[in-house]
Order: structure tokens, then C-alpha cells, then sequence
């Protein structure tokens, strides 16, 4: 008895209790004409507005308004648990629907879905690297720039020892594992409203500088001053919970009535040195028309070794279709070719 005691008593309390994947209640089952192919006769021609409208009755039926459970709360929701998201937008994704030869020739066609309107940012992608000797992982929504015929670009600061350019390039300073970097990286894309994913994973090059500086050219003044600004990564300001609460305490002690949502500006947390660091940039640069590209900034590509598309289906029973660079040598030019192969993979 006390030692069920002592394991209740370490057991994490539960902020959020996911949905899960259970039998849909009566009213909300889904006909299997709605996951067909939309050109066979009689499917539902608007399949999206089906989807949209039982999504929000589910919503609505199943919401759950308890933000905080506790141990009551908690069997409360095992008892009547919300119904996880069902994949229902798209038939069945097949090999004649998937490039024959090239992963790049895919994507294009996926990001150009007209579904993925502008307003859902689909060019919005996480960009994962991993630190050596630790293996350390981290991650980072970045937003795709380019995709030429060798891979995905993307522009961002590189010069940080303390962010992804150390992890990636390496730190002049570091030893050994860590002076050389990890070029291996990979970026994610999701597209919840038409559920595909696409994960690519392979090796980060550096853009020559005359690349960097074309799409440099096309960005605005103030944000090429917040470029030159930033201390990527680097902390601006720290403090501890107890101080912070007591900082806190005293702005607000001498203001008798205080709005609930009331602004705090008033407690400092590093953002006027930021500021700061901008206003010196527009001083510097006030009588430069071109501000110039700085030396730690610019852009990667992400060459890929596999490129993964993911697309969700009934029943967890999702398609998968990956390629895998295969690498070649042709004997007479002495250069490196490769092709793709392609596969399926299991849910």
C-alpha cells in the first residue's frame, strides 16, 4: 500500500491529456465515400467542406473546457476523451501520383497545391541540426526561400557559436568534434489543412557571398538593420524566478489598483538592449543607401540524402514514399552522379 502510495505521489500531474484515437460516437461517423477518389462517380464533390463541418461538430461535441486536470479531472477524461484529429482530405496516394525520378519535381507539385494559400505560409519549415561531440538537437522554424535543381535554401545568422552556425559550421575556438561542425541537417515541412508532410534530410552548404547578396538586395531596410543588430542566441538578459518575483513585486507596489492585463514594461528583461543595438545600426548606416550584406549572415542549402512525403489516411494507415539518393561515379567525366531510389514506407 505505501509503496502504490509512493508511485501515485511521483506521477507527473497531467497539464495537457491529448486526444485520442477513439470510436467515433454515432453521429459522427464518416462514410468511406468521403475518403475515395474525388473522380469516382458519386463521391462527394466538395470533400474539404464535408471534412470542415464534421471537424467542427466534433469540436464542438467533444471540447473539453478543463485546462488544468487533476487526479479527479483526469478520470474524468479518460471516461469521455476528446476524438483525435481523422484523416479524411485526400484518397489514397499512390506510386503513379509520385515523380518517377526526382524528390525536388515532387515537392514543387506539393507546394504548389492550390489549397496551401499564401496566408498558410507554406514555405514555414523546421530546420533541425544536431551539436557534436554531444548530439544535442536543435530546432527551428525558418522559412524556405529557394529550391533549385540541388536543394532547399534557406537565409538566416550563421555567426553564433552559441545557435545553429556553430553547431553547423563549427567554432573557431572549439576543439576537436566541435571545431569541425555537423553539416547534417533536415528540414520539415507540415501542411495540416491538406495533412502531407514532407521531411528532408541531408548535408548544409554554404551560398556563395554574390548568392546571399541577391536575395539580401530584396529585403527591407529595417530588417536588414535587425539582421546586423543581432546577437543570435546570444542571452541578453537572465535572471532568477525569486529575483524576477520580486522585481515584479516592487514595480507594482506603489500602484494601488493594477489592470489584471496590465503591460509590465515597466520591469526591464533585456529588450531595451536590443534596442539599443538597433538604433546604433541605423546611426551607422544613416548616410549608406545599400547597406551591406554582413559577413555572418547569408544562406544554406540543404542538399538532400532522403526526402520523405508523408500523407495522412483513415485509420492512422498513413502513405509514406521516400527517396534514397544512391550514389554513383561516372568513370569517364571522374564526377559524382546520383539517382533516386524510391520506397514505401509502413505507417
Amino acid at each position: 500500500m505505501g509503496a502504490d502510495h509512493d508511485h501515485e505521489s511521483r506521477r507527473p500531474k497531467k497539464l495537457i491529456f491529448a486526444p485520442g484515437d477513439i470510436q467515433a460516437t454515432p453521429d459522427l461517423k464518416i462514410s468511406s465515400s468521403e475518403t475515395s477518389d474525388p473522380s469516382a462517380s458519386g463521391s462527394n464533390p466538395h470533400p474539404s467542406t464535408t471534412h470542415d463541418a464534421v471537424q467542427e461538430q466534433e469540436q464542438e461535441t467533444l471540447r473539453s473546457e478543463i485546462s488544468t486536470p487533476d487526479s479527479t479531472t483526469e478520470q474524468q477524461l479518460v471516461s469521455h476523451p476528446s476524438r483525435a484529429h481523422q484523416f479524411i482530405r485526400n484518397p489514397p496516394l499512390t506510386i503513379s501520383q509520385i515523380h518517377p525520378s526526382n524528390p525536388l519535381h515532387q515537392f514543387h507539385t506539393w507546394f504548389r497545391d492550390p489549397r496551401l494559400t499564401p496566408s498558410l505560409a507554406p514555405e514555414t519549415c523546421t530546420l533541425a541540426t544536431a551539436s557534436l561531440p554531444s548530439g544535442r538537437v536543435s530546432a527551428r522554424m525558418v522559412y524556405l526561400k529557394e529550391l533549385d535543381e540541388r536543394g532547399w535554401v534557406v537565409y538566416s545568422n550563421w555567426g553564433s557559436r552559441e545557435g545553429k552556425g556553430g553547431q553547423v559550421f563549427g567554432a573557431d575556438d572549439g576543439e576537436g568534434l566541435e571545431h569541425l561542425g555537423n553539416k547534417w541537417g533536415a528540414l520539415t515541412f507540415a501542411w495540416s489543412t491538406v495533412e502531407r508532410q514532407v521531411r528532408i534530410e541531408g548535408l548544409l552548404e554554404r551560398l556563395t557571398r554574390e548568392e546571399s547578396e541577391m536575395y539580401w538586395r530584396t529585403r527591407e531596410r529595417e530588417s536588414q538593420l535587425g539582421a546586423w543588430a543581432s546577437w543570435q542566441s546570444k542571452v541578453l538578459w537572465s535572471a532568477e524566478p525569486d529575483i524576477l518575483l520580486e522585481t515584479r513585486r516592487k514595480s507594482l507596489a506603489e500602484k494601488p489598483e493594477v489592470p489584471a492585463d496590465m503591460d509590465e514594461t515597466d520591469v526591464p528583461d533585456g529588450r531595451e538592449v536590443l534596442e539599443q543595438r538597433v538604433n546604433e545600426m541605423r546611426e551607422r548606416f544613416k548616410d549608406v543607401e545599400d547597406i551591406p550584406l554582413p559577413p555572418f549572415w547569408g544562406g544554406v542549402r540543404l542538399v538532400p540524402e532522403s526526402v520523405e512525403f508523408w500523407q495522412g489516411r483513415k485509420s492512422r494507415l498513413h502513405d509514406r514514399f521516400r527517396y534514397v539518393r544512391v550514389h554513383e561515379r561516372d568513370e569517364e567525366e571522374g564526377e559524382s552522379l546520383y539517382r533516386w531510389r524510391i520506397q514505401r514506407l509502413s505507417p
